[in-house]
């Protein structure tokens, strides 16, 4: 009996702490929630952030396994490799584009012959190109050769039935009269090697890089553009170093005039 009137007595005293506990709390809460409005919002923010951080993880398959995140990791690689070489494809083949519809225009309007240049130097040679038309075509020794924007850049040394050799005019050695500058002062071009050439003029003659030189021979067709020019006070001329406003090493398509043109 002693027992049981024990236990009857804390019951009431539990359920009066429980009670006093609560109304803290809401005194508390109250308190807080006048003072500070953002309080509780903010704790259960707090609370509940790494759940949803975690849902995320799941969503974004962010969970999964250093492995598993390296084979994806390589295989978006492959893609954007796969979608460059695409892209510098395309890029390739508009260009090419470009040129040949520059080039098919001139050639409509002129008796000039399209061909696919097959090998650059070195391959086919110190300053040759190789073209896919030839004797079929009518070329002959000594016709002209044209890159795109009628820049003269060289002239068929060897026909064969269905091939040509063009040998360049920067070849070493090659002599040819040209205009360079603003004043178009006369001068004798002469081939250095590998797409450059060299012509000397008189020291009081203004030139500067960037001028264009142009062919006197063939209606002043461009020719190059000047690269820099060299000079000594002790000496009364000048060299003037230029170079074709087109990359020799880079041509995908000539032009080709079948009259003789020796220069």
């Amino acid at each position: 009996m002693t027992y049981l009137e024990a236990r009857k007595n804390r019951v009431p005293s539990i359920v009066s702490g429980i009670a006093l506990a609560c109304g803290i709390v809401v005194v508390f809460g109250s308190v807080m929630q006048f003072f500070r409005p953002s309080f509780f919002p903010a704790m259960v923010t707090t609370l509940v952030r790494p759940f949803w951080r975690a849902e995320l993880s799941l969503k974004l398959g962010s969970m999964r396994t250093p492995g598993e995140l390296l084979q994806d990791n390589q295989f978006l690689e492959r893609k954007l490799d796969d979608a460059n070489v695409r892209l510098k494809t395309i890029q390739s083949v508009l260009t090419e584009n470009a040129e040949l519809k520059a080039l098919m225009g001139r050639a409509s309007t002129t008796p000039y012959i399209l061909a696919a240049v097959l090998k650059h130097p070195p391959t086919a040679g110190y300053d040759e190109l190789i073209i896919d038309a030839g004797d079929d075509a009518g070329f002959s020794v000594g016709n002209n050769v044209y890159a795109v924007g009628d820049v003269l850049i060289g002239r068929v040394a060897e026909a064969q039935s269905q091939t040509s050799k063009v040998r360049l005019y920067s070849s070493p050695g090659e002599r040819y009269s040209v205009l360079i500058g603003p004043d178009h002062s006369p001068a004798t071009a002469v081939g250095r090697g590998g797409g450059q050439y060299e012509a000397e003029l008189p020291r009081d003659i203004k030139v500067s890089a960037g001028d264009f030189v142009l062919d006197l021979s063939l209606n002043d067709r461009p020719f190059g553009v000047v690269i820099s020019v060299l000079s000594d006070p002790a000496q009364p001329f000048e060299k003037v170093l230029f170079a074709p406003p087109v990359n020799i090493y880079e041509l995908r398509w000539v032009l080709v005039d079948p009259k003789i043109r020796l220069i």
